[in-house]
């Protein structure tokens, strides 16, 4: 790794740099590098590779604590330029228009991550409960010994893993109509088996008080069925993209 090369955390406005009080990467100190209204968050680096636990952390902590008072479009993990010059040679000038864009619209603006995960007893109780035919060939690989219902067996998991996406595509549906009102943006992400639905909303800084009642709506509706996480605030992480794009990683 070349001499004076810096990691880089995020993007926000060059009037909103006020001092990052916690450590980045390899405990350095974070500052920022400006051009023409932005200013990139980053911090010396020594090593070659940053995949240790410890520098996730110190990350997401710089994220964190810049998003607290000023909107931040992250950068993905891991990306180090080799100089001030390069970041903003390669990173600012290039993209100002677009991160300047991206900055206006999500002004104000923080991500609140709603996930709910199905209580896999109750669910799968409900979902044979709810379905003779499920229930009959339940009942017949229970009567059968593990060789002979092995196909049933088989054939019942995949019957149950039908009825959880119906109900995922039901239960996303449900939550954005409850949440969405309250928010400025939402994205559906990538649903694990398990998931009842797993989104982002960006919502602004004053409405957070109306979402965070909304989400407690939806809590108590699904409690019987759904454990539910409510993460945030959170830089942008879903609505930014990758703010990096077209710069080369360590």
């Amino acid at each position: 790794m070349a001499a004076g090369a810096l990691y880089v955390y995020g993007v926000l406005p060059a009037a909103d740099r006020d001092s990052v009080s916690v450590a980045g990467v390899e405990g350095s100190e974070v500052s920022t590098v400006q051009y023409d209204g932005l200013a990139a968050l980053t911090s010396p680096v020594r090593r070659s590779a940053l995949s240790a636990a410890r520098e996730i952390r110190a990350h997401w902590r710089v994220l964190q604590e810049a998003s607290e008072q000023a909107t931040v479009l992250p950068v993905r993990f891991g990306t180090v330029l080799e100089s001030a010059d390069a970041v903003r040679e390669q990173l600012l000038e290039p993209n100002v228009e677009r991160l300047g864009r991206l900055l206006k619209q999500m002004s104000g603006c923080v991500q609140l991550t709603v996930k709910g995960e199905y209580r896999e007893p109750e669910i799968i109780q409900a979902i044979v409960d709810n379905s003779p035919a499920i229930a009959s060939l339940a009942a017949r690989v229970r009567s059968r010994s593990p060789e002979a219902g092995y196909y049933d067996r088989i054939r019942l998991g995949e019957c149950i893993a039908g009825e959880i996406a119906r109900l995922r595509d039901a239960d996303t549906a449900h939550a954005m109509d409850l949440l969405e009102p309250a928010a400025v943006a939402a994205r559906a992400e990538d649903a694990g088996a398990n998931s009842a639905f797993n989104l982002a909303f960006l919502v602004r800084r004053a409405g957070q008080d109306e979402f965070t009642k909304r989400v407690g709506t939806l809590l108590e509706e699904a409690r019987e069925r759904i454990d539910i996480r409510y993460v945030g605030p959170l830089p942008p992480y879903s609505f930014a993209h990758h703010t990096d794009v077209g710069v080369g990683g360590a």
